[in-house]
C-alpha cells in the first residue's frame, strides 16, 4: 500500500510539473507554441519510457 501511494504521489508531482511548465510556456510564447512544445515533450517522454522498458539487463 505504501508503494502504491508513493507511485501515485510521484505521478501527481510529475503532472503538476508538466502543467506548470505548460502554463509558463503558454504565458511566455502563446498557446500554439506551448501545445507544439508539450507534444514534443510527450513524444520524448514516451520514447524514454519505451527505451527503459526495452533496455537489456547485464549481470556483471
Amino acid at each position: 500500500m505504501k508503494r502504491i501511494a508513493c507511485h501515485l504521489c510521484t505521478v501527481l508531482m510529475g503532472m503538476l510539473a508538466v502543467t506548470g511548465h505548460f502554463m509558463l510556456t503558454q504565458w511566455l510564447f502563446g498557446q500554439t507554441v506551448a501545445i507544439i512544445y508539450l507534444g514534443f515533450q510527450l513524444i520524448v517522454a514516451a520514447w524514454m519510457v519505451y527505451e527503459l522498458i526495452r533496455a537489456p539487463v547485464y549481470n556483471d
